[in-house]
């Protein structure tokens, strides 16, 4: 017997939809024209013909949040694109090939790539899982890693799609409604909590996709997805209509653009089981860790996640450099650096780049009364993002330094990076411990020497130019190393 699962009522919302209830005549005629546009309804009963759907293609995807420059468009990634969906189960199967693009890359999310990266990701109800790509003796599917904090966006994701989202909002009955906005038809409905719009342009065919949803450094962003160029992409003609383009934003720049070029509908063989590992794993994500390590009198290493701070403590005040992720993980830190040095307010917050992932906290750092100390660039896109709020901001421009006549920390520009232009280091001289994100991400000490990385040789001839005594580096990512392993890392 299988044991119960503990998921969240918006998760079990969006795994349930296949269960349809009454809806409002008016607006189920809008809709079943627009079924009936698709080619997803047939004959005189308009019988729903359409349950599950493949689909190919090619383009770009980006790495959201990543800008090389704040406010600047996310970084690409050329890619071949595989979808597979099942509205019954409900279960969508993304299989994804990233490469590098054409030219310089700049920018975050793991660009420049070593070599091609091949993705897997499903989700099936409430399940959500990542397969393992073929290769080294292994089959795609017999090993998974579950992902069960993922299960809820990769539903919205397959109940966006065209025919999906039509669906779905059949199935939101009386709460969904439908609006002229000049000449453009529009259903308006709530999915699972997220509201979500659908324009339909003159063939009545969905043009375009938008739903909300809060993000740690935007606040209230909108994912506006929009599906043009209809065709029947069947090798066999179907009268099944589906996007050959396809575009996908956030923040007010693409996440995705796509080419389709074959569409395969019903396809009978389509199945999406579950793996019983994923079954058993539990179906929240971990709970938020944070573990300290004095690495110095008065220098607290803070890890315990993928992400990592460093406190630092002087005569009346500490500094905490980074507040990562989002709200959950700052405050974390934060009471992790109250109860580690007690009695002693967080007066700075050193933020070492703007990629979301590592400016995800500083709302909830700011919140509890620190200065946030940033690159001089990225100011005017924090005032920007967080207005009408009026965050303390310090700007930096090629250095700063924190001292108590005691303990000194510097801040230096770092030139030359590509993966951030406004980026920040931490250099302790009394202690000789330098501090940075993302330039240097050392793996296990037992791992095998990878290729060298270009940022990491990067942050070592800055090293030089600042002439900073490094003896020990802590990462921000990775695990506490010495400078003979960044040299090492970097063939020198």
């Amino acid at each position: 017997m299988k044991r119960p699962h503990l998921i969240s009522g918006a998760m079990l919302a969006l795994a349930s939809l296949a269960i349809p209830p009454a809806r409002a005549q008016d607006v189920g005629a809008t809709i079943k024209a627009a079924e009936y546009a698709l080619g997803m309804i047939r004959g005189p009963r308009r019988i729903d013909a359409i349950n599950t759907l493949e689909y190919w293609g090619a383009g770009y995807s980006y790495a959201f949040g990543q800008s090389y420059r704040p406010g600047g468009p996310w970084p690409a990634f050329q890619v071949t694109y595989h979808a597979s969906l099942s509205y019954a189960v409900p279960a969508m199967r993304v299989d994804i090939t990233r490469s590098n693009p054409d030219g310089l890359v700049q920018g975050g999310g793991g660009l420049p790539l070593a070599a091609p990266q091949r993705q897997i990701q499903v989700v099936s109800g409430e399940f959500a899982w990542n397969e393992p790509t073929p290769g080294a003796g292994l089959i795609a599917g017999t090993t998974a890693t579950p992902a069960p904090g993922s299960a809820g966006d990769r539903l919205l994701q397959l109940w966006t799609t065209p025919f999906g989202v039509l669906k779905a909002a059949e199935r939101a009955g009386a709460s969904a409604k439908v609006s002229l906005e000049g000449s453009a038809t529009v259903i308006s409905f709530p999915l699972a909590g997220t509201p979500v719009k659908v324009t339909l342009n003159a063939n009545k065919q969905v043009e375009r996709v938008e739903t909300r949803a809060e993000n740690p450094v935007l606040g209230d962003t909108i994912t506006e997805t929009t599906y043009t160029d209809y065709k029947d992409l069947g090798e066999i003609a179907s009268d099944v209509l589906f996007p050959s383009r396809i575009v996908q934003k956030q923040g007010g720049f693409p996440v995705l653009e796509l080419t389709i070029t074959k569409t395969d509908p019903n396809n009978p063989y389509l199945v999406f089981p579950v793996p019983e590992m994923v079954e058993k794993a539990p179906q929240r994500p971990a709970p938020v860790k944070v573990e300290s390590l004095k690495i110095a009198d008065g220098v607290w290493y803070l890890t315990g996640g993928t992400h990592h701070s460093v406190a630092v403590e002087f005569k009346d005040y500490i500094a905490l450099v980074e507040c990562p992720q989002n709200d959950e993980r700052a405050l974390a830190v934060i009471d992790t650096v109250k109860k580690t040095i007690p009695k002693k307010p967080v007066r700075y917050v050193i933020n070492t780049h703007h990629h979301f992932d590592h400016a995800g906290g500083l709302r909830a750092c700011a919140a509890q009364g620190a200065t946030l100390i940033t690159e001089a660039e990225n100011q005017p896109y924090y005032e920007k993002i967080w207005a009408p709020e009026k965050p303390a901001i310090e700007a930096v421009t090629g250095k700063r330094v924190l001292t108590d006549g005691t303990r000194t920390l510097e801040l230096h520009h770092l030139q030359g990076s590509n993966h951030a232009a406004a980026m920040l280091v931490g250099y302790l001289p009394k202690e000789k411990v330098l501090i940075e994100a993302d330039v240097y991400n050392p793996a296990a000490a037992d791992a095998p020497s990878g290729p060298v990385v270009k940022e990491s040789v990067n942050l070592y001839d800055n090293i030089k130019r600042l002439k900073l005594d490094v003896r020990r580096i802590a990462p921000l990512h990775g695990r506490l190393v010495t400078i003979d392993d960044l040299q090492r890392a970097i063939g020198q």
